[in-house]
């Protein structure tokens, strides 16, 4: 029997499993119950500030969805 430590708090309510495959599938069910923080870094957080400021200062300066789709057919 091998002994594996881990350093970070995991919080498993399970400790025993019989195979390998097994202890993955737990992580991986674990991992996806986890509620996950998607804040934006103050970078992101900036550039998004950025191209808002840029898009109030200038209303009119912008291409329609149809031209965005309407170019990747010229090209």
């Amino acid at each position: 029997m091998t002994t594996i430590h881990i350093d970070e708090e995991l919080n498993l309510d399970k400790t025993h499993f019989k195979t390998m495959e097994e202890f993955q599938l737990y992580l991986m069910m674990q991992e996806k119950e986890q509620i996950k923080d998607y804040s934006l870094s103050e970078a992101h957080n900036k550039i998004i500030d950025d191209r808002v400021a840029e898009a109030d200062a200038n209303p009119d300066n912008y291409v329609t969805y149809q031209e965005f789709k309407d170019s990747f057919k010229k090209k």
